[in-house]
């Protein structure tokens, strides 16, 4: 390893020293191989993000070809060695399918000058200095490295005068007694006295100029600092809540395609299958009022329709409430009644029952554009609070709406706006709320708190991970939240087959959708910059170059066949439009106007765009077409078309089609007008409505899961089933691009990694 590195790394009671490349366990050395200090050097400097296997192991054995086992015995070393282990990883967690993270909080400190010249390191204790009190005490624990000034309170070579009596001070040798340490903090505690009373009286003065100038303002928008605990480590959870009591928590927990539910103590590690393992999808855990029960949503993996279920929170066998349910449900104080959204056709439902899911009415309605969310119910149970937005998250502003109870009138309860709203909770004295939330599109959500009856909001997180839901104790004290990463790269296939990918990406940043460009290099969309941006790089990952920047989100790229331009959706003017640049990056040119315009394709010919835009009647999502020069758009379908794919050809346009959890292929002609092939997908396979034309024009291919496995699937147009064409065994989905030839295949793949976590700390 380098020894120009500045920091070392501390764990829990673990300090690593890259320069002396050694672990240190409360001081006492812990014995390594080299490889696996170099192992565990590579996870903490990455700590908190997931390093794929192959990557680790370039790093750890740049100039040799290994097998996977040496990795594998290296982690399983160092597990023994912290004193960790995969179950219950304070360490390393294994993400699976992927690689390893290193999950604990890692502090770095920089070596000071004269630590780098201690030669004796058998009572070396690096301390960050935070007052001169506690250099004081450094200073006499570490005599050896020179003498104390109580002038400049650090340590001082023998060289350096006193200015209070001009005389050398004699440094401290490793044989000093204790009485020689002793003596020399007498002679300078007066001084030191002096000096600290100095600076805490300055301080003071500071304090009181910070305070007038910033006084009340700071008082109101200050947020204490947010305790956090990990519960998981492993990436695998999925829906959670917790008791009302605050004692105990369920949680689902997603592997291989299937789904289980557990439940364990908030005080111990372990935990209970409550239910087994299945091929199901829970959504929208939730404890009774009393504690007794917990209630869900469950559909069958292949299906989309939700049913609501009731079971004892010990285990038991669930009970079947309500059929056709779209939201977590929220009870009223009493538990007698419950809260939940319907969506159906243009129709957005607020809808009250019994706890026992009898007596179902709708409370209040509102148009899909601007859907109810997530309910729910006020503490005093006279208004139930709903996030609500559009499924067309980048261009409507979300909020949170107020249904009173006696009548179903609504009524904005904030006037904040954000670009996505989610989970809602009230806090247990009816003061106010907590909701997940972001508000601006390329952030994720976090944790906002928003005050009743006023409507005032504040964000109580900050993270780079992004909060999915959250469930609240009876006395607002505690937050149970699911956390989710997203973790994706690039990746190349060669030959038909694509049996043998290569991971072309190894800098940071998400990563969206990746196409080819005529010249075989790869254009894609990337957070790398901070921001969502187009950028183009060699077919072998080399030489990322930034095409955008500084200007809004920009994605869903395609490049004309020509070469002269890429296409692509960006809300800088507000909203999404579709916009064309050169391919240098040059010459930026909105060509659209219209509101939620994305997924743009490029006609053979270079001349056309087909594009995805919300329509004047708010259908998510028509087709369109427009010149790539610009002009008037023409109107292609009338709604629920998704993602277009332009024929080889440029005489069809194939998209999909879904209806309750149903899928089908659609094309029709270049021009529009009625379907000419209609095509439906098999229920044992679940589409992610990408479509692309295979080269030869006679199949369309997509990406579809099977047990949260993606593959590309080709269907032939005459008909028939359709054919898996790679064999990828890791989880996640992608999206996918042909070369012209269909002879290289490039892919993004994405994995959401979600975790439990404890928040504290964070009402006013």
């Amino acid at each position: 390893m380098s020894n120009q590195e500045k920091d070392f790394y501390e764990f829990g009671p673990f300090r690593l020293d890259p320069v002396r490349r050694r672990l240190l366990r409360k001081g006492k050395p812990v014995p390594l191989t080299p490889k696996a200090f170099d192992t565990l050097l590579e996870l903490v400097r990455q700590s908190g993000k997931t390093i794929e296997k192959d990557d680790l192991m370039r790093e750890v054995w740049p100039d040799a070809v290994v097998e996977e086992n040496n990795l594998n015995q290296n982690i399983s070393a160092l597990r023994r060695s912290l004193g960790d282990s995969r179950q219950d990883s304070q360490y390393i967690a294994t993400i699976p399918g992927s690689g390893y993270r290193f999950v604990a909080e890692v502090r770095r400190a920089p070596f000071s000058d004269m630590e780098a010249k201690v030669k004796d390191d058998r009572r070396e204790s690096i301390v960050a200095e935070k007052s001169v009190e506690q250099r004081e005490v450094q200073q006499i624990e570490k005599a050896e490295l020179g003498a104390f000034s109580a002038e400049s309170a650090s340590p001082i070579t023998p060289e350096v005068q006193k200015p209070d009596s001009g005389r050398k001070v004699e440094p401290l040798s490793h044989s000093s007694s204790g009485e020689s340490i002793i003596a020399s903090l007498k002679r300078h505690r007066r001084v030191a006295a002096l000096l600290l009373v100095l600076i805490i009286i300055g301080a003071g003065g500071t304090a009181i100029l910070v305070y007038k100038f910033v006084g009340s303002k700071s008082r109101e928008t200050s947020v204490k600092d947010i305790e956090a605990t990990n519960l998981t480590r492993n990436g695998t959870a999925g829906c959670a809540a917790i008791s009302p009591d605050g004692k105990h928590i369920v949680f689902s927990v997603h592997q291989a395609g299937r789904e289980s539910l557990w439940l364990r103590q908030v005080a111990a590690p372990s935990a209970q299958q409550i239910l087994p393992p299945a091929e199901v999808s829970y959504q929208g855990l939730t404890f009774s009022i009393d504690g007794n029960h917990i209630h869900f949503l469950r559909a069958e993996r292949a299906g989309q329709v939700r049913a609501l279920y009731r079971m004892p929170a010990l285990g038991g066998i669930p009970t079947r409430l309500i059929a056709d349910i779209d939201s977590i449900i929220s009870f009223s104080p009493d538990g007698t009644r419950m809260a939940f959204v319907r969506n159906s056709g243009e129709e957005s439902a607020l809808c009250i029952a019994s706890a026992d899911g009898s007596n179902e009415r709708k409370l209040a309605t509102r148009p899909n554009t601007d859907h109810f969310k997530v309910p729910a119910w006020s503490p005093d149970g006279k208004v139930i609070a709903c996030t609500s937005g559009s499924g067309e998250q980048y261009d409507i502003h979300n909020s949170v709406i107020a249904v009173r109870v006696e009548d179903g009138t609504q009524s904005p309860l904030t006037p904040q706006k954000w670009a996505f709203t989610n989970a809602v909770q009230w806090l247990g004295d009816g003061s106010g709320l907590l909701i997940t939330a972001r508000d601006r599109h390329e952030f994720p959500e976090q944790v906002w708190q928003v005050s009743f009856p006023g409507g005032a909001a504040r964000r109580l997180t900050s993270d780079s991970k992004m909060y999915r839901s959250i469930s609240l104790t009876a006395d607002s004290r505690t937050v149970l939240a699911v956390q989710t990463e997203l973790l994706s790269d690039i990746w190349v296939a060669s030959g038909f087959k694509a049996d043998q990918p290569k991971k072309v990406t190894s800098f940071t940043g998400s990563y969206e959708n990746a196409c080819y460009a005529p010249d075989g290099r790869i254009v894609y969309a990337s957070q790398a910059s901070g921001n969502w941006d187009i950028w183009i790089m060699n077919p072998d990952g080399s030489d990322p170059k930034q095409l955008t920047a500084d200007a809004g989100i920009n994605l869903h790229q395609a490049v004309s066949p020509d070469g002269r331009y890429i296409v692509f959706a960006s809300n800088r003017a507000g909203v999404f439009n579709i916009w064309r640049i050169d391919r240098d990056g040059g010459n930026p040119t909105r060509l659209t106007s219209g509101s939620g315009e994305k997924f743009p394709c490029c006609s053979p010919d270079g001349k056309w765009i087909v594009y995805n835009s919300v329509g004047s009647d708010q259908n998510l999502y028509a087709l369109w077409k427009i010149s790539i020069e610009g002009g008037e758009p023409q109107r292609l379908t009338d709604g629920d078309s998704d993602h277009p794919a332009i024929s080889p050809d440029g005489k069809h346009i194939a998209y999909f089609y879904s209806s309750q959890g149903k899928y089908k292929i659609i094309v029709i002609p270049s021009g529009g007008g009625p379907p000419d092939t209609t095509i439906d997908i098999g229920q044992n396979i679940q589409p992610m409505t990408y479509i692309r034309w295979f080269p030869d024009g006679q199949s369309v291919t997509y990406a579809a899961g099977r047990n949260d496995v993606c593959n590309v699937w080709m269907q032939p147009l005459t008909g028939g089933d359709p054919k898996q064409l790679t064999d990828f065994k890791v989880e996640g989905t992608f999206q996918f691009d042909w070369s012209p030839d269909g002879k290289q295949l490039v892919f993004t793949r994405r994995l959401w990694a979600a975790d439990l976590v404890l928040l504290r700390n964070f009402a006013s």
